[in-house]
């Protein structure tokens, strides 16, 4: 995870990162130098390696990043690291699975080659046609709000909004569900996307 996603969500919390943030901002820059440092070398690791797909665990929700947050602390780092890994032929991509209007605008500036996760509505805050506006050519990977699995919504609202994705999105496109499943998703569900995946691609 990023550096400020590495505080909310693995080191210290919400209420305690804000904390540090303004009470301790040249100890909080000092963390995020030495894990600039650590990361080089999974980085080195990562680039020598025949993985080719590398997702950031971001967990971007802005409403706890905020674009001013992001600015600051995301952005940097993403252009620290993703050079190097881009160079190497890899496939960035970060995962975004919470609330992301604000943060649109910022997309095209992280270098990523595509956002994991967006959730669209009725889930998350946005709509499809937003998402495609702000991600232009970059790769959208999911796609489906969770929701649509169960049996609040139609199944024909399900495979509306999955064919919305393909029609907007592919080939730029790896469909799937954002962000996950609940425990009483149907599992019906799933294959009829995947025969409808099917059949988009058998008419291609």
């Amino acid at each position: 995870r990023t550096t400020i996603q590495k505080l909310f969500i693995e080191e210290m919390g919400t209420e305690e990162t804000v904390f540090a943030l303004q009470d301790y901002p040249a100890t909080c820059e000092r963390y995020f130098e030495a894990l600039a440092v650590l990361e080089d070398r999974f980085i080195d690791a990562l680039i020598a390696s025949p993985i080719v797909s590398i997702s950031f665990g971001d967990n971007i929700h802005a409403s706890l990043t905020s674009p001013e947050l992001f600015r600051k602390y995301i952005l940097p780092a993403y252009h620290r690291r993703i050079p190097r890994l881009k160079a190497a032929g890899k496939f960035l991509h970060s995962h975004w699975d919470g609330n992301v209007k604000p943060l649109l605008p910022l997309i095209r500036e992280t270098g990523l080659d595509g956002i994991e996760a967006i959730t669209p509505l009725p889930q998350g805050d946005v709509t499809l046609e937003e998402a495609k506006e702000a991600l232009g050519d970059m790769f959208l990977l999911d796609g489906i709000p969770a929701v649509y699995f169960d049996t609040t919504f139609s199944e024909r609202e399900l495979l509306d909004c999955a064919r919305k994705c393909i029609d907007l999105f592919a080939p730029h496109l790896i469909l799937g569900i954002s962000d996950e499943m609940s425990f009483n998703g149907d599992i019906e569900r799933v294959r009829r996307v995947g025969e409808l995946v099917d059949a988009c691609n058998a008419a291609r």
